[in-house]
């Protein structure tokens, strides 16, 4: 399958084992195939920044540049459209669309609550795993 993780999966992926980290297992084992842009991975590096998490800054560096490593990099091409009642997931459903991939996998529900967007179906990690 073709996806866009959202950056929370990412964040729980990295700190917490369950369904987060087996989608981004899924990608790393060259099951699913990962687009990403540049702002979403921007975004990743500052959640993981935050002093909640404690982490040093080389183990967020090399977890960027594993996602990176692992993921086809789509470059936005003009405006981000408003679609999501939270502008900042827009970048989110604008890779999804540009990368022409099958899934969004999120954790928001301001993204969940489409359910689907064009051709783009939007799950949790829970439900991606249990319909692959």
């Amino acid at each position: 399958m073709k996806i866009v993780i959202d950056s929370n999966i990412f964040v729980s992926s990295f700190f917490w084992k369950g369904n987060p980290r087996k989608v981004f297992d899924r990608v790393t084992n060259g099951i699913d195939e990962l687009y990403i842009t540049d702002e979403i991975l921007e975004e990743i590096r500052n959640v993981m920044y935050r002093k909640k998490f404690d982490v040093e800054k080389h183990e967020i560096d090399d977890y960027i540049k594993i996602i990176d490593y692992f993921s086809q990099k789509i470059i936005h091409n003009g405006k981000i459209e408003n679609i999501s009642r939270d502008i900042d997931d827009n970048k989110i459903l604008k890779c999804a669309i540009e990368g022409k991939v099958d899934f969004i996998i999120t954790g928001d529900n301001d993204l969940l609550v489409l359910k689907e967007y064009q051709t783009v179906k939007i799950v949790s990690s829970k439900e991606y795993l249990e319909i692959v």
